[in-house]
This record gives structure tokens, C-alpha cells and sequence, in this order.
């Protein structure tokens, strides 16, 4: 079996579980235009809301030939992990990026059983409703909110036939997208969309975990109440072509 095929590079990836699971989920989730295996790196193209670059690699001078792999169409870049930042920020223009705290999940932890029956999926069409309410309109879409709901899971709680709070996963699995109306917080409904997704998550076979931006305090307080633990920092982030790149 080749080095590169999808077989050999997802057992490769799994070997690390914990810190390609990001790259290993989104495979799971999206259309994968690429796989790239140089020594113990991977570099991988797919498309979801961009065509988004992902790299998993041990240390410096892997990551030096790996980059050697990137081309003048490598503009957007998920998940890069701190130390990886220098080598593919430099000499270039950063247009935007975003850069959050991976938690995850251990899988000793569990949650008592409780009814869901208030809990529900959404549909397509409250898509533009959380686009509305959201805190990232700068870094999605109404289009990405719609096909995640989809195409991942979600969750909703309603008070008199309106939304108030809802929860859902990204293109990588990760859950996000955690908003309750202020008029009704201080209910535990982000704790209960959160341990609602975290069940569905784990009958998929997957490891939950979240992705929040630091300042967030709060979210950062209510995963590590879940019993989330600490990962790694990463980013996600766009650049404009750079010359060094070759133009293949």
C-alpha cells in the first residue's frame, strides 16, 4: 500500500490521536482534494468553508520540508499549532486570524443520563437566525452554519416556539457555536447542549472537545467544569501569496 494513500496516512495519523484529531475528522467530514506525506509530516487540502490547509508535523526541520510542499494556492490554514506560526506567517501578510485553546475530552468522564426530549437537531433554515447572533461574523457564513447543521450534529432548546440556545459541531467535529439568548441564561442550557453533543459525538466513536478563544472565560470556566482538559493552542489564519511558494 502506498505511503501516501488515504489508508496509510489515516493509521499514520492515528498513531497521535489526540493531535491529528482535528485533521483526522475533518477527512471524515469534507471533501479531502489532497494528502501529502514527507518523513513523519503530513499536509493535507480540503474543502469546507475555504480550501483549508491542515499540517501535522513532529518538530522544525520536518515542518522546514513540508513546506517545501506549498504552493501560491495555500492561502488558508487550519488548526497550526504555536511553535508552526514563524515558519508559515514569515515574510507574508496575515489578512486575518483566529486563534483559540483546544480542550478535550477524557474518556473516563461521563454525565448522568437525563431526559433530552426538550433538546432538538435544527434545520436548515435557522441557519441565518444563529448567523445573526453570532459573535464571528467576520470568520463564517450563513452558507457554513447551514452545512454544518446538515452535515454534523446540533442541537436546540425552544421556549415558546422561539430559539433561545443552541450548540453544534464544525466541519472538524469540534463543538462550537454555543450561544444561549441573554434572557435565558443562568437555565444550564449550555452545560445541557454541551453533554448532549458530547453523547452523539461519542456513539460516532469520536473524541469530544472544544476550540475557545482564550478571553472567553466563561466558556473556558464551562468546559473545564465538563471536565475538559487543556491541549495545545492553535490557529486558523489566511496569508497572501508569497513568492517563495512555487506556483505548481
Amino acid at each position: 500500500m502506498s505511503e501516501n494513500s488515504p489508508e496509510t496516512i489515516v493509521s499514520f495519523l492515528k498513531h497521535n490521536e489526540i493531535k491529528n484529531m482535528n485533521m483526522l475528522y475533518f477527512m471524515e467530514n469534507n471533501p479531502v482534494c489532497s494528502f501529502e506525506r514527507t518523513g513523519d509530516s503530513v499536509v493535507l487540502r480540503g474543502e469546507s468553508d475555504h480550501p483549508w490547509v491542515y499540517i501535522s508535523s513532529p518538530d522544525e526541520q520536518e515542518l522546514t520540508v513540508a513546506i517545501k510542499t506549498l504552493t501560491s494556492n495555500d492561502k488558508f490554514f487550519a488548526v497550526i499549532e504555536d511553535w508552526m506560526l514563524p515558519a508559515l506567517t514569515a515574510d507574508k501578510t496575515l489578512l486575518w486570524q483566529l486563534s483559540t485553546m483546544k480542550l478535550v475530552l477524557p474518556e473516563d468522564v461521563t454525565f448522568p443520563q437525563k431526559p433530552e426530549s426538550h433538546i432538538t437537531p435544527l434545520s436548515a433554515g435557522d441557519a441565518q437566525y444563529l448567523y445573526d447572533h453570532s459573535l464571528y461574523q467576520g470568520v463564517t457564513s450563513s452558507d457554513y452554519i447551514r452545512n454544518r447543521i446538515q452535515n454534523g450534529l446540533s442541537a436546540g432548546i425552544f421556549e415558546s416556539g422561539k430559539l433561545v440556545a443552541w450548540a453544534l459541531t464544525h466541519d472538524d467535529s469540534a463543538i462550537g457555536f454555543l450561544h444561549v439568548l441573554p434572557v435565558c441564561r443562568r437555565k444550564g442550557y449550555a452545560y445541557e447542549l454541551t453533554v448532549y453533543l458530547i453523547s452523539k459525538l461519542r456513539k460516532q466513536g469520536k473524541i469530544p472537545f472544544v476550540q475557545i478563544e482564550e478571553a472567553n472565560l466563561k466558556s473556558i470556566h464551562l468546559a473545564t467544569k465538563l471536565g475538559f482538559r487543556k491541549d495545545r493552542r492553535v490557529h486558523w489564519f489566511e496569508v497572501q501569496q508569497d513568492k517563495k511558494y512555487s506556483s505548481a
